[in-house]
This record gives C-alpha cells, sequence and structure tokens, in this order.
C-alpha cells in the first residue's frame, strides 16, 4: 500500500478503508468488473448490428 501511496494511486483515506474493510472492497471491484463487461458486451453486440446492417 505504502507503494501505491507514494505514487499517487491511493489515498490515505482509501488505505484506512481498505484495511478495514477489505472484503467490501474486494465486493466492489467485482461488481465494477461486472459492470465493465456488461458495457463491453453491449458495445460489441452494438457494433455487430452496424456490421451486419451494412453488409
Amino acid at each position: 500500500m505504502a507503494a501505491a501511496m507514494s505514487v499517487g494511486l491511493l489515498t490515505e483515506r482509501s488505505a484506512r478503508f481498505i484495511a478495514e474493510d477489505p472484503q467490501a472492497v474486494i465486493r466492489a471491484a467485482q461488481e465494477l468488473q461486472a459492470l465493465v463487461w456488461e458495457i463491453m458486451r453491449a458495445r460489441f453486440e452494438e457494433e455487430s448490428a452496424d456490421t451486419t446492417a451494412i453488409a
């Protein structure tokens, strides 16, 4: 954590939160990952539909 804080990737407040409830941080990261996958899937479907419409 010290290295991440030293380069500005992690604030002291964030580090305290992670230390207090690491499982909550992991759950939030998993939820964010699921959201990113959903966005990527929607974009892929949209691009596929555009390609099909052009052909």
